[in-house]
């Protein structure tokens, strides 16, 4: 199970809504100050992120509170593999397929540009099937 720590926004029928809490090593070395890292961070923690789950264990938490979220391991890897490899597999099958029949290079590169495009477009169509799996959602562990 991989989990993250997040603080509660609003509890509503069984449901958190949660924000993530961004960690970043920053602030631990000498280069702290000259760093473009720490500034791309303090960037991004202004960007927190909500998000509603699930609350399966009926865990009494209230706005304010601390918790810890997880998903499983195997659904995350199968996420990260669909959302990576379809787009890239179909750039370099189309392209290759029509390299395959001798089309011109220009022809080639926006058959992978398409091929590229319709992975993208897979992988949300996909990406929408799983969001009403349970096992794709991240759910509340315990307060932290």
């Amino acid at each position: 199970m991989i989990e993250e720590y997040a603080t509660v926004v609003s509890v509503v029928d069984g449901r958190v809504l949660i924000e993530s809490e961004r960690s970043s090593a920053c602030g631990q070395c000498q280069a702290k100050q000259s760093c473009g890292q720490k500034a791309i961070s303090e960037w991004a923690a202004s960007k927190m992120t909500q998000l509603e789950i699930d609350n399966p264990a009926s865990i009494l938490v209230k706005t304010g509170d601390r918790v810890v979220v997880g998903i499983d391991e195997g659904s995350f890897l199968k996420v990260s593999a669909l959302m990576y490899l379809l787009p890239l597999l179909l750039m370099v099958l189309l392209g290759g397929l029509a390299e395959y029949l001798e089309y011109a290079e220009v022809t080639i590169i926006l058959t992978s540009f398409v091929g590229l495009l319709v992975g993208f477009l897979g992988v949300k169509l996909w990406g929408q099937r799983l969001d009403n799996r349970s096992q794709f959602n991240p759910v509340l562990l315990r307060i932290s």
